[in-house]
């Protein structure tokens, strides 16, 4: 598993910019002048789940935002943070091992104040991708135990059922539960292009959103329902779009202040923004924030370096990310405008993937 972009090197869930590293849209906190006080780091609600490489193997760290550091899985698996539960109370893990150049991959889903792991369902080829529903009693993945690659329904036990949403030989990916839990969006390849389609949470009254003869993907749902963010490369770049969960309203999230190709949308937890990267020249990358209803991309970093993974606090007013600022990939802290920018690990080892936890 390798990292979003071919210049990362690592994980692959997550082309060249077409402007320099100028300010195209308005120039926030970008400069992210002086760190946090840890008055107000430790009055930060919640903690940061990541990503560590730190003990030779990848493995979930938990860090608050005054630093302390808490590690949370041990292998001998490669773990890898999925999506924190409703409740804050666990954490889904995708958990990686090789055998005889095969690699294998299992759901898990790990309680957040320790204990053993619960396994989802055997070590398969395809496990991933996983979101939970609102009430956190079911979740959806994609999985390969009888096709290629469905989108399936299952619960969060071990050995519990697993139903599937859809039964498409080309493959369906990336599911995305809506806010109420009724609908699910999804990517489906059965006419030789990933399009985004929504079907019921039980995978009936299936329609599709888009119909380009190019890649749309990776569609997730606005806390509001009333939008769907997608990545599509229909204008020859990497751009994300929004659209209406009816196909109406498409529009291009950052208008006319495109700065290079874009990726890892996040909706504020109050749905009214969105933060996402951008990439730079020579393997830099940019954080970005702009209203959901429309405006002028804010730049929250400076784009002199490559700055990505963004994740909001619950209360949203703060932002994780990853940053090489300082030579190592680490996990930083921010306010929402891109101010008091905070290193919050220091491993010399990579730290990334970041998913903010509610404390409950």
């Amino acid at each position: 598993m390798r990292r979003s972009w071919p210049w990362r090197a690592r994980w692959c869930w997550t082309a060249l910019a077409v402007l320099g590293v100028g300010c195209s849209g308005r120039c926030g906190g970008a400069s992210g002048a002086g760190p946090l006080s840890k008055e107000e780091a430790r009055a930060i609600p919640g903690a940061v789940v990541f990503l560590s490489e730190r003990a030779g193997q990848k493995d979930v760290w938990q860090v608050s935002p005054d630093g302390t550091e808490t590690q949370i899985t041990r292998g001998p698996e490669d773990d890898y943070p999925g999506p924190v539960s409703p409740d804050g109370k666990s954490l889904l893990v995708v958990a990686v091992r090789e055998v005889d150049g095969l690699q294998f991959q299992q759901l898990r889903v790990q309680p957040l104040a320790g204990g053993d792991a619960v396994p989802l369902h055997a070590p398969r080829a395809r496990a991933r991708n996983a979101a939970w529903s609102p009430d956190g009693s079911w979740l959806t993945a994609e999985s390969d135990a009888q096709g290629f690659s469905d989108v399936v329904r299952l619960e969060p036990r071990a050995e519990g059922p697993e139903v599937r949403l859809t039964q498409v030989k080309e493959g369906c990916f990336e599911p995305s539960i809506s806010p109420d839990g009724q609908e699910v969006a999804f990517v489906c390849s059965r006419e030789g292009d990933p399009e985004i389609y929504v079907a019921k949470a039980d995978g009936t009254n299936e329609r599709r959103l888009t119909a380009f003869h190019r890649e749309d993907r990776a569609p997730m749902w606005s806390p509001d329902g009333k939008w769907i963010v997608f990545v599509s490369d229909r204008e020859n770049r990497e751009r994300l779009y929004l659209i209406r969960p009816d196909g109406s309203d498409l529009r291009a999230v950052s208008g006319e202040s495109f700065s290079g190709d874009e990726r890892e949308p996040v909706f504020s937890p109050d749905g009214k923004h969105l933060v996402y990267v951008s990439r730079e020249p020579e393997a830099r990358a940019r954080l970005w924030r702009v209203p959901v209803e429309g405006g002028v991309p804010m730049a929250l970093t400076d784009g002199q370096r490559r700055d990505d993974m963004p994740a909001w606090s619950p209360d949203g007013k703060y932002l994780a990310f990853v940053s090489e600022r300082e030579g190592n990939t680490d996990v930083y802290l921010m306010r929402a405008d891109g101010s008091g920018q905070t290193r919050l690990t220091t491993a010399k080892e990579p730290d990334w993937l970041p998913r903010w936890v509610a404390r409950r």
